[in-house]
C-alpha cells in the first residue's frame, strides 16, 4: 500500500490540512472492509476508477467518483476492492462553510456529490488529471479562488487558527469570548455549528475520542486506564461510553483488531 501525504500552500494552510493520496494494486483482488470512525476533520475523496471499482457502501449503493464528508459524528462501513487509487483533502473543521458558503451542519454524517454543491467541473478537472501532483496543483487553485471571492466568519477563523484542540466547551469559556467580541454567548454557538457543522460542546467531545484513538494505536491492552486519562476523561466509564459511540467497538476491541492500513479515522480490514 502506497500511503502520501503532499504539502499545502501557506496561504490555505488556516482551511486545509494536507493533501493525499493511497493506492494499492495486488496481484488477486480481495474485498477489503473499510471501517470509519468519527471525525471532526471534514474530506474531499475522488475515486480513480480507471483501474478499480467504487467505494461501496453496507446497503449496496455506491459512492460518487468526487463527495464531500462532513464532520462525521457516527461510525460507518464501507467495502471496495483491493486495486484502488483515492486522492483527498483533509480539511480543517471550519472549511466546509468558507469554501463552499453552507451551513455546514448540512453536511454533518452526509457524503454529497460534490457536482450537487458546485457547478464547476472539479471531477473533470481530477480525472483529467495525469497524476497526484497534478491534482495537488488543481486543488490549490481552486482552492485558493474560493478564499479570495468568499467571505469567512472572523471569530471562527480566529478559534480554529494554529489551534483547533483549544476549542472551549464550557459555558464560561464560550461567555468570555462572546464578551469579547461583543456578541451572545446564543449567536456565538449558532456560529460555530454554522460553520462547523456541530456544536463546541461535541467537536471537544471527538477531540478527546481522537486523541485517545491515537494513543491506542501504540498502546497495548494494560494501557487502557492511562490513555483515557491522558486523553481528559474523568474515568474509564466515560472513555469507554464515548469510544464505543464514536467508534462502534470498545477500546479493548479495537486494540484487537490488526489493520491493514489506515487514513485519519478510517482503517481497512481484510473481509
Amino acid at each position: 500500500m502506497n500511503y502520501k501525504h503532499y504539502h499545502v500552500h501557506p496561504l490555505l494552510r488556516n482551511w486545509i490540512r494536507y493533501f493525499w493520496s493511497y493506492d494499492v494494486y495486488t496481484p488477486e483482488i480481495q474485498t477489503l472492509h473499510i471501517r470509519s470512525f468519527a471525525d471532526r476533520y471534514p474530506r474531499l475523496i475522488f475515486q480513480d476508477i480507471t483501474s478499480s471499482s467504487f467505494i461501496t457502501e453496507t446497503n449496496g449503493t455506491t459512492k460518487p467518483i468526487c463527495y464531500l464528508s462532513g464532520i462525521d459524528t457516527l461510525p460507518t462501513d464501507t467495502f471496495w476492492d483491493s486495486r484502488f487509487s483515492h486522492f483527498g483533502v483533509s480539511f480543517h473543521p471550519h472549511a466546509l462553510h468558507t469554501f463552499f458558503r453552507l451551513d455546514a451542519a448540512q453536511l454533518t454524517d452526509q457524503t454529497p456529490d460534490i457536482q450537487l454543491l458546485e457547478k464547476e467541473e472539479i471531477t473533470h478537472l481530477l480525472i483529467n488529471s495525469k497524476s497526484h501532483e497534478e491534482r495537488v496543483a488543481v486543488l490549490h487553485r481552486y482552492f485558493y479562488e474560493k478564499v479570495t471571492i468568499g467571505k469567512s466568519d472572523p471569530i471562527i477563523e480566529q478559534l480554529f487558527c494554529g489551534n483547533a484542540h483549544g476549542i472551549p466547551d464550557n459555558e464560561i469559556k464560550l461567555a468570555a469570548i462572546a464578551k469579547y467580541h461583543n456578541i451572545s454567548e446564543r449567536q456565538l454557538q449558532r456560529r460555530f455549528k454554522q460553520s462547523v457543522g456541530i456544536s463546541a460542546r461535541k467537536f471537544t467531545r471527538l477531540a478527546k475520542f481522537e486523541k485517545s484513538l491515537h494513543a491506542l494505536s501504540t498502546a497495548c491492552y494494560g494501557d487502557l486506564t492511562r490513555v483515557g486519562y491522558d486523553a481528559g476523561y474523568a474515568d474509564q466509564s466515560h472513555f469507554i461510553h464515548d469510544f464505543k459511540l464514536f467508534s462502534g467497538i470498545s477500546p479493548s476491541d479495537f486494540l484487537r483488531n490488526q489493520s491493514l492500513g489506515s487514513e485519519s479515522a478510517s482503517f481497512i480490514y481484510p473481509e
